[in-house]
């Protein structure tokens, strides 16, 4: 599935009211994505990540962000496009490992 059919067909399930909740949820959804490579580094186990749950998390947190941006009149497709001419530019100049958004 490419990026924009998702976005349409995710935006099907959109049926919060306000457009604070895919902001507010994106941030929830995250952070319960990082809390399962996290929470095994806090135990101090070597529990191995579930993959089913590691999709469902990212599933979720792409759900949010495809909500969030297609409020704003933006694709998924745009953002990956940017953010991938952003990355070469940086890779080219040499920056790719540096600090800071603007460099």
């Amino acid at each position: 599935m490419n990026m924009n059919d998702y976005q349409a067909k995710a935006g099907e399930f959109a049926l919060y009211e306000d457009q604070f909740y895919p902001i507010a949820s994106l941030s929830v959804e995250a952070n319960e994505l990082m809390d399962l490579f996290v929470k095994p580094i806090l135990r101090g186990d070597d529990k191995e990540i579930n993959m089913d749950e590691l999709i469902s998390e990212a599933g979720d947190v792409l759900w949010n962000l495809s909500c969030l941006l297609e409020d704003n009149g933006i694709t998924l497709s745009e953002v990956a496009s940017k953010n991938i001419a952003k990355l070469a530019s940086r890779m080219e100049r040499g920056v790719i490992q540096g600090d800071g958004g603007d460099r």
